[in-house]
């Protein structure tokens, strides 16, 4: 069975919303994801930590493209965040984790494969 292959990227952008970070979602797989839903944010400093749960839900993703997953204001990049997804491609669901360190500390990254934009990405698959 294939494997379903996605990336996150974290990008700094201002798009006139007062929120500092793009999160990106780029289907790495060779098929459609017919639904990713973000069900977690978890934020994590030393043994602190909270989360949320946007329920945001993209469908159609195809493959090598990229959408828009979520923003933030920029306190969260100040933590350790983890993203929790579930990613259904064809008659198969996988759940896919994907962490980023504190975010703030990231100087001059890199352009993200696919996206044209400079991020941290993080892979995962299932």
């Amino acid at each position: 069975m294939e494997p379903i292959r996605c990336r996150i990227a974290a990008c700094r952008e201002a798009l006139q919303d007062d929120k500092e970070w793009s999160f990106y979602l780029i289907n790495d797989s060779d098929a459609t994801l017919d639904l990713a839903v973000l069900d977690a944010i978890d934020y994590e400093w030393g043994n602190m930590g909270n989360s949320e749960a946007p329920d945001v839900r993209v469908t159609g993703v195809t493959p090598g493209a990229s959408v828009l997953l979520w923003r933030d204001d920029g306190d969260g990049a100040e933590l350790r965040m983890a993203l929790s997804l579930r990613v259904r491609m064809r008659d198969r669901a996988v759940p896919l984790q994907f962490e980023f360190p504190m975010l703030y500390k990231k100087r001059d990254l890199p352009v993200v494969d696919g996206l044209g934009k400079p991020g941290w990405q993080v892979a995962a698959e299932g």
